[in-house]
């Protein structure tokens, strides 16, 4: 330890401040290498994100062994590795958020990079790597902001997309900065960069804190998919990607709190309407019996597919248990409802579901029942619809049948003593 301590006396305090980046990336590349080997589905993006870190440490090594040993191509060496990690950051991000990987802009990029870094072992070229060069690193970073950014706020709907985007906001500053003072003042910022100033010191401390907030931000995105894909799991059907009763519950519920907070029903108070469709698959046991299991959810997913196609974006579909699905349809009256419940029916007779080049054809039946005002409840609407069914079932499936109106309660009857 006094040796190592003794050793790094030689180095200036810039150099030792850019050391110490490289050893915050040299610890976080094995743990992205380990979120690579035990998340498959975040595999790719973490691999790349290993790359970028283990780039980057390697990269700032030869960077500060080229500046103490006074060696310019060993510099070029380390600027180029460095500038090549940026973009596995960016292609991690690429893969994470599922966007297209743009090959050519990237090769572009690198080959104008290569060019500068070569032309820069001069040193009157200098200047062109530190305004040119920097610049480019600086694109990468904003390039890699808007797509967080866009990521953020479209796919996991949050507001403080910003916070994401802050470090490589940051980097970028930095980045542009410095090569804007390059542009107007070149031999200014080769001596701060070559010599051990105030200035170069900070840049480097303040890239130390930009590089973990960095890596913060990585690890932010991941709790955020990871956390995201378990709340999807507990609301929605693993097989067919529809909700699950436990979610379809919840709904009917804040429904029918809606509707009791709007009693009645026509064109003056549509918003207070409702309806449930039961919808069952006919013949789905022979199904399973003559063709397996497996055809058996294919069949599921296909239906799934085909009915969720036809609901409006305000509708709710749920797989309700085995080969029954249950669709919500807020603010639709018992007339829209058989509409709606008609054209399901058509729609899943008229598509077929094609197993080794032979066409099948898979029918329905629905049973339909609508709010009835405030004397209704939720258990009654379900106990309707699935009378209802049980009833489509019985004229010969297929068809549609709707659920007779509940009978309002009276006013009391006064008897005579």
């Amino acid at each position: 330890m006094e040796t190592l301590a003794y050793q790094l006396t030689a180095f200036s305090s810039s150099e030792v401040a850019l050391l110490l980046v490289a050893l915050q990336y040299f610890v976080l590349a094995p743990a992205w290498c380990a979120a690579a080997l035990v998340l498959p589905a975040v595999r790719r993006a973490a691999a790349w994100w290993a790359a970028y870190s283990g780039g980057s440490a390697l990269g700032l090594l030869l960077i500060v062994i080229g500046m103490h040993e006074v060696h310019a191509g060993m510099r070029a060496a380390g600027n180029m590795l460095v500038f090549a990690a940026t973009m596995s950051l960016l292609r991690g991000i690429w893969a994470f958020t599922g966007q297209r990987a743009h090959n050519v802009e990237q090769a572009l990029l690198l080959a104008v990079m290569v060019a500068v870094a070569w032309l820069a072992i001069d040193p009157a070229w200098v200047w062109l790597r530190l305004t040119l060069g920097t610049g480019l690193w600086a694109v990468l970073y904003l390039w890699a902001a808007v797509d967080v950014w866009r990521y953020v706020r479209q796919d996991l709907r949050q507001r403080w997309g910003w916070l994401y985007v802050a470090p490589m906001l940051l980097a970028a500053v930095m980045l542009c900065v410095r090569s804007l003072r390059a542009m107007v003042s070149p031999e200014t910022v080769v001596y701060e960069v070559e010599q051990n100033t105030v200035l170069s010191v900070g840049s480097a401390l303040t890239g130390l804190v930009a590089a973990l907030l960095l890596q913060m931000m990585l690890v932010s995105l991941l709790v955020s998919r990871l956390v995201e894909r378990l709340a999807r799991l507990s609301r929605h059907d693993p097989l067919t990607g529809l909700l699950n009763r436990r979610a379809m519950g919840e709904l009917l519920v804040q429904e029918e709190q809606r509707a009791r907070r709007l009693p009645g029903s026509g064109a003056g108070r549509a918003g207070a309407s409702m309806a449930v469709l039961m919808i069952d698959v006919d013949h789905f046991k022979q199904l399973n019996d003559s063709r397996g299991h497996a055809f058996g959810d294919r069949a599921l997913q296909h239906l799934a597919s085909v009915m969720a196609a036809q609901l409006r974006d305000i509708d709710h579909l749920a797989r309700w248990g085995g080969e029954e699905f249950l669709a919500l349809l807020p603010a639709t009256s018992g007339r829209d409802a058989v509409a709606l419940a008609e054209r399901l029916c058509e729609r899943v007779r008229s598509v077929p579901l094609f197993n080794d080049e032979q066409r099948l054809l898979l029918t329905t039946s629905i049973g339909v029942a609508d709010w009835q005002g405030p004397h209704d409840s939720l258990d009654a609407l379900l106990a309707r619809a699935d009378g209802a069914l049980y009833t489509a079932k019985l004229a010969g499936r297929d068809r549609v049948v709707v659920a007779p109106a509940q009978a309002r309660p009276g006013p009391p009857v006064l008897r005579s003593a």
